[in-house]
């Protein structure tokens, strides 16, 4: 489980990730085949992460709360790694199904090394 500092969490913060100004704040994708990872310096001392798992993936919440739980433990793991504060923002499309466990953790994993 992230620290509550750690997390985002309010709408205002999610909605910084899109639209004209996520471009014009800095901020850039980087992705695999069914993960996209948006960040953006946030201007704190620390950082915070945000998911996105959209219906679309999969009806059942059970699959959904799964992913994010995956992706969150290899984000928590790295966290302490990280030089500059940043907000990340996990955006799931439906290609996560065809992922394994390890293959989840090892995709987010190669985001991360991307964006530190």
């Amino acid at each position: 489980m992230l620290k509550k500092i750690n997390r985002i969490n309010k709408k205002k913060d999610f909605d910084q990730f899109f639209g004209l100004a996520f471009k014009r704040r800095g901020g850039f994708n980087v992705s695999v085949p069914g993960l996209i990872l948006k960040s953006l310096s946030n201007g704190l001392p620390y950082c915070r992460v945000g998911f996105i798992v959209n219906n679309k993936v999969d009806n059942r919440s059970t699959y959904r709360n799964r992913v994010k739980r995956q992706i969150r433990e290899v984000v928590r793991l790295a966290l302490p790694d990280f030089k500059k504060p940043l907000d990340l923002l996990f955006v799931v499309s439906p290609e996560i199904k065809k992922y394994e466990n390890a293959q989840i953790r090892e995709a987010t994993g190669s985001l991360l090394k991307r964006v530190m």
